[in-house]
């Protein structure tokens, strides 16, 4: 049983309150919140800053439900080290999940345009030296742009900019905020400022997100204390949308601290590594950063590697996450449409390339989570079905409306008209005597929309996120011990699991490692 929702999609622009004439300017605006934080010669005497924090991340993307409310993942705690004048910076980091992942700890280290990483997993073995590696420059653009957030750097970059300018007063929570935008690297800013205080409430960069479109990406001041003379804040709100990211509390600020030449610097066999991607900054890799998982991909050329798992079954590999194309007598059904617009979108390409007389008429998706369903809106501009459970429809439908106007994609682009099939009440069955691909939901508590995609005639089952094989082999873990058993219930006679991630196994090897 199933339902079908089409609808349009809207064009909504995601623009700036309109300039207007104030007696104040933004430049005046500006001067007079460098004074309440201590005055302007105060805030150009800094030199650096080591920072001393903890708190906790959000994950509000990957969450239980479609449309969920946000989850805590981890806990951390971070020292950092930042030259004001310079782009410099040493980030060390340990966090604790709360989600069932060993403890991570790592350095960044930053040095003009090159970055180093430095990795320890909590699989590793205990004091064992981590092998530094060139920094995604992705991942440094996006840490060196919230840089530019710490209110002492933020007022003086914004009083150099020159496309400075003051926009409409807004509500801030109880307060009153007169805001002011510029520009730096590509990205907008706002900065809000408490009317008749002057100190600085919350920055906000309008930025580009896979699945919610233009968004709001904000950082949020609170608990200002004077630290040698300055104001500075010692709550930290990190927001995408409203919904919380991360949220700390400072526990110390030390500035113009006398440092070694060593503090910053990335030794020849790292700073010589190539890099082929390109440096996006995006709040999207740190969300993965947070989450432990996978982001390497991001601004990198597509890797397409074709696969056959079986006749008329094929797997798209290249990355963290494969898309599986079925081929129908007159149409193609493909399973999963993973991480960004810049993965799926040549993927499509090859598909259409490999199969040029055929469309895609369907895609399924596993799960709604962010790097799972990242890349739907490419697969929604080809005309694709949409096919997911009846509690995902909504969600797909947002996903379908969002516009796309900062980084537009296919379907900001295309506006084809999307049509979603809710399905329930047991499998949803699309075959036509070539092959028959049947999507049974499968609710777990990592996701209530969670599918398994199974061909009869291979006894093949497609999957995410639980088994997620290796070389043949299954690692043991909470949640193949979830999955096993619900598999079981719906009495298929599987042969082969494929994993979205991973290769593929056994199910004789999946059932050995959860008796492991």
């Amino acid at each position: 049983m199933g339902r079908r929702i089409r609808f349009a999609l809207l064009t909504i622009f995601f623009v700036f309150s309109p300039a207007r004439s104030y007696a104040q300017s933004a430049a005046d605006l500006l001067r007079q919140s460098a004074a309440a934080m201590g005055g302007l010669k105060a805030l150009q005497a800094l030199q650096n800053q080591v920072v001393e924090s903890e708190g906790k991340q959000f994950d509000s993307s990957s969450t239980q439900q479609p449309l969920g409310p946000t989850r805590q993942i981890n806990t951390f705690h971070y020292t950092l080290t930042r030259h004001l004048l310079q782009p410099r910076l040493r980030l060390q980091w340990e966090a604790h999940s709360l989600t069932g992942n060993p403890p991570t700890r790592w350095v960044e280290t930053i040095n003009g345009d090159v970055g180093m990483l430095q990795e320890e997993s909590g699989r590793r073995v205990e004091g064992q030296a981590a092998k530094p590696t060139r920094l995604h420059p992705g991942r440094l653009a996006t840490r060196m742009r919230d840089e530019i957030s710490n209110p002492p750097k933020l007022i003086l970059t914004a009083l150099k900019s020159n496309d400075l300018k003051r926009i409409n007063d807004v509500a801030c929570d109880d307060k009153t905020c007169n805001v002011v935008s510029f520009s730096h690297g590509g990205d907008k800013f706002r900065v809000y400022l408490e009317a008749q205080k002057w100190l600085p409430v919350q920055t906000e960069i309008l930025e580009d997100d896979p699945l919610e479109g233009d968004s709001s990406y904000m950082l949020k001041y609170a608990d200002w204390r004077k630290i040698d003379g300055v104001m500075l804040p010692f709550g930290l709100r990190y927001e995408l949308n409203g919904r919380a990211l991360q949220e700390e509390q400072v526990k110390s600020i030390r500035q113009n601290v006398p440092l070694t030449n060593d503090v910053f610097q990335i030794p020849p066999s790292v700073y010589n590594q190539k890099t082929d991607a390109k440096p996006i900054a995006s709040q999207w890799i740190l969300r993965r950063v947070a989450g432990g998982v996978s982001y390497e991909d991001m601004g990198r050329p597509a890797v397409i590697q074709w696969r056959e798992l079986a006749p008329g079954v094929h797997k798209i590999q290249g990355s963290s996450h494969a898309t599986i194309v079925v081929e129908m007598k007159d149409y193609l059904v493909a399973v999963e449409g993973p991480l960004y617009e810049e993965r799926t979108a040549p993927v499509i390409r090859s598909i259409k390339e490999k199969f040029p007389d055929k469309p895609i008429r369907y895609i399924i998706p596993t799960h709604h989570h962010l790097d799972h369903a990242g890349g739907i809106r490419a697969f929604m501009a080809e005309g694709a079905i949409v096919v997911v459970p009846f509690n995902a429809e909504s969600f797909y439908q947002k996903v379908a409306r969002a516009p796309h106007t900062r980084r537009p994609d296919s379907l900001e682009l295309k506006k084809t008209v999307v049509t979603i099939e809710g399905f329930g009440g047991g499998a949803k069955i699309i075959g036509d005597g070539t092959h028959s691909v049947e999507v049974h939901p499968l609710p777990l508590p990592h996701a209530d929309d969670l599918i398994v995609v199974y061909l009869p005639k291979e006894k093949l089952l497609i999957e995410a996120d639980h088994v997620s094989p290796r070389d043949g082999k299954v690692r043991p873990g909470p949640r193949l011990d979830e999955f096993i058993p619900a598999l079981d219930k719906l009495h298929l006679d599987v042969a082969t699991i494929v994993g979205i991630h991973g290769d593929q196994a056994t199910l004789e090897a999946a059932r050995a490692a959860v008796k492991k």
